[in-house]
């Protein structure tokens, strides 16, 4: 029975407990979708008088929310202000009043707000509170109240409330939890929306800006259009009528002008006359006294004026304006506007557009536009009517100008000379023409800037001291040195590209500021071509003395943030360069990469050998045509080395061709084409052996070279790449065009695959040079069975503007340690076997 019982509650225990997390649950529930939904409105709603009612919405869901308002400190007053306010009894006069009152402080919100804690009451201790001065109560009772404080920064800024008037909802834990989470979370959701408010103002006050710039651009270019035509009619000879219709024509483009005449006023004889005019109501024009018409309205102002049918009646009235009797027959214009010309600050006549029954009414804007032209043609017209003497002082006080121009031109052009060729002196070397130390420094300190910017592409400083060069101006002469020097300046231009800038450090010291670099060896092949060229004699006079140089590289840095610093290290690597033999390149320390040859024999024979693969699909059939192989080896440390580069360093423990043959290849056969990098050094030393060998196995292999090592081969190893392809191998040839692409390099065998350089294939998609460079590549592998393989991101849009370029073969990214091999035995381990001979 005891056992019984304490099953019994032992159960009821855990039914307890289960219940207690199950509402734990429904609480974080609630908890999580309120703040998913309030989030969502914060990013939905486009003002705030939308987001309140948004949060009561998300709360009533979950508490009794009926009744709720916010209320939010402003502090320009020092007071609280009431922002959202929703009662199903009281009116929203009661809290604005409290508000104005200054109540709000003094109640149960300014309680909570002063206190920064949430309360909640009852309606016996919201009575209690009234009676005891702590608050004052506004508004019909209500059975449970509760108030929560708005953090923002770490201060209180308003209140969150809800109450409820029903004595059967009173508030739980739970729903007190989940109102101080949103009411937590208030003041973000708000300022979200504040911002989005913000910036759409802003977005419509710069559009609105934006239109008014728009139109005043607008008018601009018409005024603009306007000048241009007007500029070109004073250029030209007409008579009078010609003359006269061009203007009419320009006026007519911008306003309606179906009615136009210009009348010039003769001040000394008094006397208005029409040069032209054009009057659908065939009005003649005739010459007449100054009078008191429209015409002459105009000229007395001094201004534009505007007139319709009811004006001109009233002005007739005043008896300011008198009708010639030519309108006794023709009906009124229904809009008149006439335009004073000013001629040295004189009205000399006027320009008048007029319509008739209404066809048109002239408007301010017009008023404007006419105006403007007005002002521009007076002096047109001016010049067009004057006689031949005034034209002839025009002439001649344009020619003095013109002549004093061209003087004061060609004072600013040889003071511009003066200039440019001080501040080349200033740059460059006298003797070489090359830039100088300051030059190369200001140089260097942008391409350093630039470089914390924008890390994509990176840098170096090449610091190069020629050899043997006291020798040369001991034994030659100073003017055999400075000769030497000059010519070294030459070759040194040959082995850079365009944007890279070479100079004089001072003696027999250059430097060499390399940008734009993709790969770090791209400046150690320059340096190669370099220490090659100096292994050449200098000779003069039938003497020669045999120089060369020593080269120190430091490599952009993250760690440089100053230009001495990069110099120091270039300069000490040089120096370490010239300890080291001459004629040798050195990295700066900071750069030094691990050496493979730095790992022991025995980690090497302990490594598992593995490969990363990766397939070359045809881009039209869209499957695979055969599987590069990069055989890597994994360390006891975990580090993976690609065997590629064990090669690079001539590892001790690597006898590669017993490894190729025995390792390598009893696990790449297949049916289909094998892609497999091979090392030109087995070309030179035991290719019979390993030729001997392959002979007897599969030929499916397609063997590659890398292209920076073709230009190193020599024709022994020229030819015997030829014999493997007699052999029934194919000979690929892979990261062309990584500096450049050399088409005599890649005709000196015939390949059967070129694979282009991860960066190039990037180019190939923007710059207009790289597609250029494949279509010359593509012209030269028309004629044989080469194909091109182009490599980089596996995306569709990549791939296809690689078909449009005519690359058929595309080879995805390796995939690491796709395909790993068991630990070596040690019977079979490379060390033994190298120890064995």
């Amino acid at each position: 029975m005891e056992d019984a019982h304490a099953d019994s509650g032992s159960q009821q225990r855990k039914i307890k407990r289960l219940k207690s997390l199950v509402k734990k649950y429904q609480t974080s529930l609630q908890t999580q979708t309120a703040l998913l939904q309030l989030s969502e409105q914060a990013s939905k709603v486009s003002e705030l008088t939308l987001l309140y009612p948004a949060i009561q919405q998300i709360l009533e869901s979950s508490l009794p929310c009926r009744n709720f308002y916010v209320v939010l400190f402003n502090p320009d007053i020092g007071e609280l202000e009431l922002t959202y306010f929703v009662d199903e009894i009281d009116g929203i006069h009661l809290p604005i009043q409290a508000q104005q009152t200054g109540m709000l402080d003094n109640s149960l919100t300014g309680l909570v707000f002063k206190t920064g804690k949430t309360k909640l009451f009852n309606k016996e201790q919201i009575a209690d509170c009234e009676i005891k001065g702590v608050c004052r109560v506004m508004g019909t009772p209500c059975e449970y109240w509760l108030g929560v404080p708005i953090h923002h920064d770490g201060r209180v800024i308003g209140v969150m409330a809800t109450q409820s008037y029903n004595v059967n909802q009173p508030f739980d834990d739970s729903q007190i939890a989940l109102f101080e989470t949103v009411a937590f979370y208030f003041s973000t959701a708000v300022e979200r929306v504040k911002k989005r408010q913000y910036m759409a103002q802003q977005v419509a006050e710069r559009t609105e800006q934006l239109s008014r710039e728009i139109a005043r651009n607008q008018d601009t270019i018409r005024k603009q259009n306007i000048l241009y035509a007007i500029s070109k009619l004073a250029t030209k000879s007409l008579n009078n009528q010609d003359f006269f219709e061009r203007v009419h024509n320009i006026v007519n483009e911008e306003v309606f002008a179906k009615n136009l005449f210009i009348a010039l006023y003769d001040h000394s004889e008094n006397m208005i006359n029409c040069p032209y005019a054009v009057d659908e109501m065939s009005v003649d024009y005739q010459p007449r006294t100054f009078s008191k018409g429209l015409t002459e309205f105009v000229i007395r102002s001094g201004k534009t004026e505007l007139f319709d049918q009811n004006r001109v009646l009233n002005e007739v009235a005043k008896g300011h304006v008198e009708l010639p009797a030519k309108f006794n027959n023709s009906p009124l214009p229904t809009s008149w506007i006439g335009v004073p010309l000013y001629h040295r600050q004189q009205v000399i006549g006027v320009l008048a557009c007029q319509a008739f029954n209404n066809e048109y009414s002239y408007k301010q804007s017009d008023i404007e536009l006419i105006s403007f032209v007005s002002e521009q043609i007076s002096n047109v017209i001016v010049k067009h009517l004057a006689d031949n003497q005034l034209e002839q002082r025009v002439k001649e006080k344009t020619a003095e100008l013109q002549q004093a121009n061209i003087h004061l031109q060609l004072q600013i052009e040889e003071r511009k000379k003066i200039e440019r060729q001080l501040f080349h002196d200033a740059h460059h070397d006298n003797l070489t023409g090359l830039a100088n130390r300051s030059l190369f420094i200001s140089q260097l300190d942008k391409t350093l800037q630039r470089h914390k910017r924008d890390k994509s592409h990176g840098f170096a400083v090449m610091f190069i001291d020629l050899d043997n060069f006291k020798d040369i101006n001991d034994t030659l002469g100073h003017h055999a040195g400075d000769k030497f020097l000059k010519s070294t300046a030459n070759e040194f231009s040959t082995c850079i590209r365009e944007h890279d800038l070479l100079a004089r450090f001072g003696g027999d010291e250059f430097v060499i500021l390399l940008t734009h670099l993709q790969h770090k060896d791209e400046a150690e092949l320059i340096a190669k071509r370099i220490i090659k060229l100096m292994n050449k004699p200098f000779c003069i006079n039938e003497l020669c003395i045999k120089s060369g140089a020593s080269i120190g590289i430091a490599y952009s840095n993250k760690a440089y943030t100053s230009t001495d610093q990069i110099i120091r290290d270039a300069d000490s690597a040089m120096y370490q360069a010239k300890k080291s033999g001459k004629g040798t390149i050195e990295l700066s320390a900071e750069h030094l990469e691990p050496r493979s040859s730095l790992i022991c024999p025995i980690e090497i024979n302990a490594g598992q050998l593995s490969f990363a693969k990766s397939n070359v699909i045809d881009l039209h059939k869209d499957h695979s045509v055969a599987t590069f192989y990069n055989p890597q080896l994994t360390l006891e440390s975990g580090a993976t080395i690609a065997l590629a580069h064990l090669l690079q360093e001539q590892h001790a423990a690597i006898d590669y061709c017993d490894y190729l043959l025995n390792q390598i290849l009893p696990h790449v056969v297949q049916n289909g084409t094998v892609f497999l990098q091979l090392h030109t050094s087995i070309l030179a030393r035991e290719f019979d052996r390993f030729y001997k060998e392959l002979s007897k196995s599969a030929n499916n292999i397609c063997w590659l070279i890398n292209d920076s090592n073709l230009a190193e081969m020599s024709t022994i190893q020229v030819d015997n790449l030829a014999k493997l392809k007699k052999l029934g191998f194919k000979i690929g040839v892979i990261d062309v065009a990584r500096q450049q692409i050399d088409l005599a390099k890649l005709t000196c065998v015939e390949f059967d695959f070129m694979q282009l350089e991860l960066n190039f294939c990037r180019k190939l998609v923007t710059e207009k040079i790289a597609q250029q460079q494949l279509a010359a590549l593509l012209a030269l592998t028309k004629g044989s069975k080469c194909e091109i393989i182009a490599t980089g991101p596996a995306i569709v849009n990549f791939q296809s503007a690689l078909k449009i370029l005519g690359i058929n073969l595309f080879l995805s990214p390796l995939a690491q340690g796709s395909e790993q091999l068991s630990q070596f035995d040690k019977s079979q381990s490379l060390l033994s076997k190298t120890n064995k001979k």
